[in-house]
C-alpha cells in the first residue's frame, strides 16, 4: 500500500511541474512616489539595489502578463515621470515603444516580456528613440495636413 502512495505522490508532483505557469517579474514602482524608482539600472551592480521593486506579475485567469515603462512628460510644469508596472492587455507594439501626445501631456510606452527587463536602460536604445520620435513627427505632420 505504501509504494501504491509513493506513485501516486510522485505522479502528482509531477503533474504540479508540468502544470504550473512560470511568473514573469516586473519592476513595479512610480517616480512620483518613489525617486529611486526614476533610475533603475539592469545588469549592474546597482541592480541589486534596484530589485527592490521587481515583483511577480499575476494577472488575471487567461491574460499573459508582460512589463511595461511608461515615461510621462507634463508640459505645462515641465516635467518627467517614470512608471514601471505589469501590462496585461495588448499593446500597439509588443517589446517595443511608441508615443502618445496627449493634451497637457506626452507619453512614451515600451513594453518588454522578460523579467525586470523594464529597467532605466533595457528598453530605450538611441534608435528606438529616434524611431519614436520621426514616427511622431511623421504622425503630427500627417494630421496637420488633414486638418488644413
Amino acid at each position: 500500500m505504501s509504494t501504491t502512495i509513493y506513485i501516486y505522490a510522485v505522479c502528482l508532483a509531477l503533474a504540479a511541474n508540468f502544470i504550473s505557469v512560470s511568473a514573469i517579474r516586473c519592476h513595479q514602482c512610480k517616480s512620483h512616489e518613489n525617486n529611486d524608482c526614476f533610475g533603475l539600472v539592469v545588469n549592474t551592480p546597482q541592480a541589486q539595489v534596484d530589485n527592490q521593486y521587481l515583483r511577480d506579475c499575476t494577472p488575471p485567469s487567461g491574460e499573459e502578463a508582460f512589463c511595461r515603462k511608461t515615461v510621462i512628460k507634463f508640459e505645462l510644469h515641465d516635467e518627467h515621470r517614470i512608471e514601471r508596472s505589469c501590462g496585461y492587455l495588448k499593446e500597439k507594439i509588443e517589446n517595443g515603444c511608441y508615443s502618445a501626445d496627449n493634451e497637457g501631456y506626452k507619453q512614451i510606452v515600451c513594453t518588454c516580456n522578460g523579467d525586470g527587463c523594464n529597467g532605466a536602460k533595457s528598453l530605450m536604445g538611441v534608435r528606438q528613440v529616434g524611431y519614436s520620435l520621426v514616427g511622431s513627427v511623421v504622425s503630427l505632420v500627417l494630421a496637420s495636413i488633414i486638418r488644413h
